[in-house]
């Protein structure tokens, strides 16, 4: 028994040093340019010791995205536990968690745009790919509790909460990829937190019941 563990946590030890490799690897060469063969040379391991522990170089990444998702929910957890007055200033505090997040953890931003284009999810098993939608369910549901709760108290208009709570969502993820094209920051003139800024004043402001303003 105690031998099956010790296998086990030493099974366990190595696939964490794969991701660590890997993460050093594509965050630093990009998840296009970067292979297998870099990620067990920085590992310092043979090519075929990292396919026993994952099938391809797309659900390595797929693990490393799952990893910016746990970050990011504990970050928008955190968010959501901190002192607001109102739900305004509690969705308010989520958005900057998840800018916050892009600033600190871009590679794993990065990797979560090229997921959403697409071509990983072609060659990642189904169970996999439901696993990641459920990490960005989980995500979005700190939104649209915070959103529920104002329509309740009377805060903001009626609507469906998982509805706004994604058209908020896109709205502040858009602005995150729009700016980090240094051609776009350009054309704009503006900083980062100045567009998040505007974005929730103006969409917090659609948002309010008119019995909350007077």
């Amino acid at each position: 028994m105690a031998t099956a563990e010790r296998r086990a946590r030493e099974k366990e030890q190595r696939r964490q040093e794969i991701l660590d490799a890997a993460r050093k690897v594509f965050f630093f060469k990009g998840i296009h340019s970067a292979t297998v063969e870099d990620v067990a040379a920085e590992a310092e391991l043979g090519k075929g010791t990292i396919y026993l522990y994952f099938s391809s170089k797309e659900e390595i990444l797929a693990h490393l995205l799952l990893e910016g998702f746990d970050l990011l929910i504990e970050q928008l957890e955190e968010a959501s536990s901190d002192e607001a007055t109102t739900p305004s200033e509690r969705i308010r505090h989520l958005a900057y968690a998840y800018l916050h997040f892009f600033q600190e953890y871009p590679g794993y931003f990065r990797l979560m745009v090229a997921f959403d284009r697409g071509r990983l999810q072609e060659k990642l098993p189904s169970e996999l790919c439901e696993e990641i939608k459920v990490r960005n369910r989980e995500a979005l549901s700190w939104v649209s509790k915070a959103i529920e709760e104002g329509i309740e108290k009377g805060y903001f208009r009626p609507g469906d909460p998982w509805l706004i709570a994604g058209a908020l969502w896109a709205s502040i993820h858009g602005i995150l990829l729009v700016m980090s094209i240094p051609f776009r920051r350009e054309i704009l003139g503006f900083t980062l937190e100045e567009m998040v800024e505007t974005a929730l004043q103006t969409l917090l402001k659609g948002l309010e019941s008119p019995q909350a303003t007077t």
